[in-house]
C-alpha cells in the first residue's frame, strides 16, 4: 500500500505544471467544510458525516497537509481531472467515501489504495473504473517496511532526477442525506513495484504514468479498458531512491 505521501503544495505551480485551472467551486466547498469543522456546528456536521458519537478528546474530520507537505489517508491534497474539454485542479481528500454511503468504510479495509488487479472485481471501484480517473501529484511516497535492525521502521521513496511525479487514481463524490455536504475523494493505483522498491521490503508502488498518456486516462470514456490497462502497465521509465525517515 501507499501509506503516505510528500506533495508540493504550491498549486500555482501545479497548474502551470499540468496545464490545469484551478477549480474555485471546488476550493471554495474546501473552506466550507473547514469552517463547519471549526465552528458550532462541528456536531451536526459529524452526525451527517455518520460518525460515531463525538467524544471530548475527538479529533477533526478533514485535515490539510502538514507543514512539510505530508498526507495521510482522511487528508485533503490536489487532484487533476478532466470536466468536458477542461483539465481542473480539485480538492481531494486522500481516502474515499463511496457514493451513497451512510457512513465511512471501517480503516481496517484499505480504500485509499486501488489494486491494478482489483479494479473490476472490487465492488468499491467497479464504478469508478472506466468512469472517473483522475492524477494525484506529489514529490514522494512512504511506507512501513523492515528496518536495518528488523523493526519496521518508516521509509520514502522518491523518483531519481524528478522534482515531481504522479499516480494515477480513482475518485468519488460524496453527498450528505440533506445535500448540504459534500466533498470528493480518491485512491491512488498501485502495482508490484520495481526491483529497488521490492528489495527495501514492499511489495506495492503507485504507478507513475507516462506523461503522454495523462489525457486518454483522464478521459477513458473515449477509450477501451485494454488501452487503460495497458497505459497503467507501461510506467514512466524512473529509477527510485529511497531516504530512512528518522
Amino acid at each position: 500500500m501507499c501509506f503516505s505521501i510528500a506533495v508540493d503544495k504550491n498549486i500555482n505551480k501545479l497548474s502551470d505544471y499540468f496545464g490545469a485551472m484551478i477549480s474555485a467551486k471546488d476550493t471554495n466547498n474546501l473552506e466550507k467544510l473547514f469552517k463547519l469543522q471549526d465552528s458550532s456546528e462541528l456536531s451536526k456536521l459529524e452526525v451527517q458525516l455518520g460518525l460515531k458519537p463525538a467524544t471530548k478528546k475527538r479529533k477533526p474530520p478533514f485535515h490539510l497537509p502538514t507543514e512539510d507537505g505530508k498526507i495521510f489517508p482522511n487528508y485533503f491534497t490536489e487532484v487533476i481531472v478532466e470536466e468536458g474539454d477542461q483539465r481542473l485542479i480539485k480538492p481531494m481528500r486522500y481516502r474515499v467515501r463511496p457514493n451513497g454511503s451512510k457512513e465511512e468504510i471501517p480503516t481496517k479495509f484499505n480504500v485509499f489504495n486501488a489494486r491494478i488487479d482489483s479494479l473490476e472485481t472490487a465492488k468499491i471501484w467497479q464504478p469508478l473504473f472506466m468512469r472517473q480517473h483522475g492524477i494525484v501529484p506529489f514529490v514522494k511516497f512512504f511506507e512501513w517496511v523492515p528496518g536495518p535492525d528488523g523493526k519496521p521502521k518508516l521509509i520514502s521513496f522518491y523518483p531519481e532526477g524528478r522534482e515531481i511525479m504522479w499516480a494515477a487514481c480513482l475518485w468519488d463524490e460524496w453527498v450528505s442525506k440533506d445535500g448540504a455536504v459534500h466533498f470528493e475523494s480518491f485512491a491512488i493505483v498501485t502495482d508490484d513495484p520495481p526491483k529497488e522498491i521490492s528489495i527495501m521490503g514492499h511489495d506495492r508502488c503507485p504507478i507513475f504514468l507516462k506523461d503522454d498518456y495523462i489525457n486518454k486516462w483522464l478521459n477513458p470514456s473515449q477509450h477501451s479498458k485494454e488501452e487503460m490497462y495497458k497505459i497503467l502497465k507501461e510506467k514512466e521509465k524512473v529509477r527510485f531512491r529511497y531516504d530512512w525517515v528518522l
